[in-house]
């Protein structure tokens, strides 16, 4: 499970923020994916090349994995658990480019402008049914993407085809569908950052013991409905962000109260989920922040980076640049 989120910053820069909660020891790394470098797709094992360069969080597998990241014009785009809802092609489609499921953030990272660019080029997409050998399973996926404009959208895949929803809150989590959770939101609307008034009832005179009574009914548990209510409202009422550093701390900090520690969630296997790291990416800048096991933030910059190089390239944490200003 995650949790994904937009933010736009006063000087009009435009994050997409995500937390990647798993059981599973993913083992991911900042990776980049120069321009023309060629790649095949394991839905038909046909070529794909590059036209633009992305920087994100991937994992070498044969074909690069990868599960967010953003491309030098300024597209980002990350895919999230969508269990019980998620369903593919069974079969190849005529004139269309086919894809794994888990290909997705590298296709479109590669190939599309901007999300109305996402919005055409979709439309020849197939993504077919194919397992991740890592996991011997067909990922159960949906995406969030975001792009220079602020905007944002939502694709999911049903059984009717490729769903693509604007998405206005700018917030993703998991199952049920978006747009049950966009609904869902109509129940809290009596929730509110200002403290309620003291009343009285049965004779007595009753006031709050403490700032945040108008919170109360927010949800705290690790849900995807509860994380998507309480993402959606801590970015409503988020304080305004000047610029860009500002905006991806506040991004850190709304995705702290979604955060997993380790043992607070069981799978039904017995296994620990727990958010394996948290990342920000800047439409504007070309700035990937993110961190791991600790607290401290690392920075990559796409556009300081060689675009035309021949191979992709992996970043350790030692050789990126730590913030030590964001907090």
């Amino acid at each position: 499970m995650c949790t994904s989120l937009t933010l736009e910053t006063a000087d009009r820069k435009h994050v997409l923020a995500r937390t990647m909660d798993f059981a599973f020891q993913l083992g991911t790394e900042v990776i980049l994916y120069p321009r023309r470098y060629s790649w095949n797709s394991e839905a038909d094992g046909k070529a794909h090349q590059t036209q633009y360069a992305f920087i994100g969080m991937g994992r070498k597998l044969g074909n690069i994995l990868f599960a967010d990241g953003i491309n030098e014009n300024g597209l980002s785009c990350a895919a999230l658990y969508f269990p019980g809802y998620a369903e593919y092609e069974k079969t190849i489609r005529e004139d269309t480019v086919h894809i794994a499921p888990h290909e997705f953030v590298t296709w479109v990272l590669s190939v599309c402008q901007s999300l109305e660019d996402v919005k055409e080029k979709i439309r020849s997409l197939t993504i077919v049914e194919k397992k991740l050998d890592l996991l011997d399973t067909v990922l159960p996926l949906h995406w969030i993407l975001s792009d220079r404009t602020g905007r944002s959208l939502t694709i999911e895949p049903r059984a009717d085809g490729l769903k693509v929803y604007d998405n206005q809150p700018g917030v993703m989590t998991n199952s049920p569908d978006f747009i049950w959770h966009v609904t869902n939101l109509q129940q809290y609307t009596g929730i509110r950052p200002k403290q309620l008034e003291s009343k009285e009832m049965g004779g007595l005179a009753l006031s709050a013991f403490g700032q945040g009574l108008g919170t109360v009914g927010l949800p705290g548990d690790y849900t995807p409905p509860s994380r998507f209510v309480r993402a959606v409202y801590l970015k409503e009422h988020l304080e305004p962000a000047a610029d860009e550093t500002k905006g991806v701390t506040a991004a850190f900090h709304i995705l702290a109260n979604m955060t997993i520690p380790k043992g607070a969630v069981i799978t039904e296997e017995d296994e620990i989920h727990y958010t394996q790291y948290t990342s920000v990416m800047c439409n504007e800048t070309g700035n990937y922040f993110h961190h791991y096991d600790n607290r401290q933030i690392q920075k990559v910059n796409l556009f300081h980076e060689d675009l035309d190089c021949l191979e992709p390239k992996v970043f350790s944490a030692k050789a990126e640049e730590s913030i030590h200003e964001l907090n």
